[in-house]
């Protein structure tokens, strides 16, 4: 800009670097077989309607977890869904009766995976005066429970069985069937390479603090360990990108406090939580989400569990604990509650959680002023965006001070040598003290007579 000739004022004016405001913590992304998927391949859902909407209802059987997370606050899920070629779709074939040959109709999962396998379809025929004969169909679990009931079925109707969530009609004859109890099977898991191509489409999502792959309750336990240390290599590939994250996962269905210890020794990290029994992961990761990133999830409720399978005795707690695996328990006058939140090296969630969001911090605020480092009045000028946003860090209670008081929350120091300077690189060290739950209490009674 030109110097003025003619006396007057002349006003240079320069915007103040404000960095953004960071992702929300608790963006939950999500692996598994879906019902269809959109063409994008990656979608998010804040709600269960807007699930089904975009997925279809049935994944809530493939997905169970996504249903978890929601109800238990979730911020975000971000569905990475598996090929629709991954996997088999579980089956049934229902034969003719006595006046026919061959089979009578076939239905199919709507969803691949073998979560539909062992599921009982009950066919029942019944007499309608102005249709004829018609069928009365009841899908239903091993265990007993309904899943759906159909009454009044024509298969030589167009559309039959479009109201059923789980399954679909895939082919019928003229023949009418044989009445009686019948099973689906035929359904497979996808392989361990399908889920890890899933699991990559995630680095594209860098708001993603949680990852999960939704494997099937039957999954062999070496497929199980396979995939588990996938995602913690994928956590670890994005920590190095700044943009940490830690994976939660489950074993397979049955798995044993032991077998559980046991496969967490195996996934050891400060990346990865591993949670007892089986059915409750989904719920624990909901739970996490919705709660500021600096708060333990030890001792914290967990909802939509009411029928949680097994119950986990005083042992098997201690040997869960003991293991590095989370177990989540039933308390009296408590209800069902995440016994303590620690990753699979022991250490505790919220610790690593605090650690990844001052690292986010660091990068955003570091960005800002690339290109505006070549004085010591830029050098300066980062150093103080960064105090200011662990100071607030501070306030918000997410690092602390040391117990007696010598050693602050935080230190930040940026600077430059000469032959840094020559090669464009200014360094800033940064420590923080993540703020710690107290999870024990040793107390004194001195009983005085």
């Amino acid at each position: 800009m030109g110097g003025l000739v003619i006396p007057g004022v002349q006003v240079a004016v320069v915007k103040e670097v404000l960095p953004r405001q960071l992702a929300p913590s608790g963006v939950l992304g999500l692996v598994g077989f879906t019902e269809r998927a959109p063409a994008d391949e990656l979608a998010r859902a804040s709600s269960w309607s807007r699930l089904r909407e975009v997925f279809g209802t049935a994944t809530a059987m493939s997905i169970p977890e996504a249903r978890q997370a929601l109800d238990n606050g979730v911020s975000q899920l971000v569905i990475s869904p598996l090929p629709d070629d991954a996997g088999a779709r579980a089956s049934v074939t229902v034969p003719a009766g006595d006046e026919g040959e061959g089979a009578a109709f076939r239905l199919v999962a709507k969803v691949p995976g073998t979560w539909a396998n062992g599921l009982k379809l009950s066919v029942k025929l019944r007499s309608d005066a102005r249709r004829g004969d018609v069928l009365e169909l009841a899908l239903s679990w091993p265990g007993g429970d309904e899943l759906e009931r159909h009454r009044d079925v024509s298969l030589k109707q167009e559309g039959a069985l479009e109201r059923s969530a789980v399954v679909r009609l895939a082919d019928a004859s003229e023949n009418l069937p044989e009445p009686g109890e019948y099973s689906f099977d035929g359904g497979r898991d996808a392989t361990r390479e399908q889920y890890r191509d899933a699991l990559a489409r995630l680095e594209n999502e860098p708001d993603v603090d949680m990852v999960m792959v939704s494997l099937q309750g039957d999954a062999d336990a070496e497929v199980v360990a396979q995939v588990h240390g996938d995602v913690i290599a994928h956590c670890e590939r994005m920590a190095a990108a700044s943009c940490g994250r830690i994976g939660i996962g489950q074993g397979a269905r049955g798995d044993s406090a032991a077998t559980l210890a046991k496969l967490a020794e195996g996934l050891r990290s400060d990346r990865f939580v591993l949670v007892a029994p089986r059915g409750a992961a989904g719920a624990v990761a909901g739970m996490i989400g919705q709660l500021a990133y600096y708060e333990s999830p030890t001792f914290k409720t967990v909802a939509g569990l009411n029928s949680l399978r097994p119950r986990l005795g005083v042992d098997e707690q201690k040997q869960l604990l003991q293991g590095g695996v989370v177990p989540v328990v039933r308390v009296r006058d408590r209800g069902v509650i995440c016994l303590r939140g620690i990753t699979t090296d022991g250490d505790q969630i919220n610790v690593r959680r605090v650690a990844d969001r001052a690292v986010r911090t660091m990068k955003m605020i570091g960005e800002l002023f690339i290109g505006r480092l070549n004085n010591a009045d830029g050098r300066g000028a980062l150093k103080q965006k960064l105090i200011e946003a662990l100071l607030q860090m501070e306030r918000e209670g997410a690092i602390v001070p040391s117990t007696d008081g010598s050693d602050p929350a935080f230190k930040v120091d940026v600077y430059s040598s000469q032959q840094d300077f020559a090669l464009g690189i200014v360094r800033v060290d940064m420590a923080v003290r993540p703020v710690r739950a107290i999870d024990y209490i040793y107390a004194t009674v001195l009983v005085q007579v």
